[in-house]
């Protein structure tokens, strides 16, 4: 069995203004300041509405684990941020 090793994979995510991924951004920065892994580097980068998160990893278990990372709390930041709009419409 052959083991994947220096792996990296980029992916973008889009919102709906400029400013939702500024949010959405600064909610996940701490994470960012603090990588869960010595085996794998990140790095974000905000254009427009886009939100770009490259990550690059020693193997390919430590890819999924911190893709997997990333995208829970970004999940969990847009949706925080969906209700919040959400409220405030009521």
């Amino acid at each position: 069995m052959e083991v994947l090793e220096g792996v990296e994979t980029e992916l973008e995510m889009e919102f709906d203004t400029p400013e939702d991924a500024e949010i959405i951004l600064k909610s996940i920065e701490p994470e960012i300041r603090t990588s869960p892994s010595d085996r794998a580097s990140v790095s974000v980068h905000l254009a427009g509405s886009t939100i770009r998160i490259k990550v690059d990893a020693e193997d390919a278990t430590s890819l999924r684990a911190s893709l997997n990372s990333y995208l829970r709390w970004t999940k969990l930041s847009y949706e925080i941020l969906e209700l919040k709009k959400y409220i405030k419409t009521k």
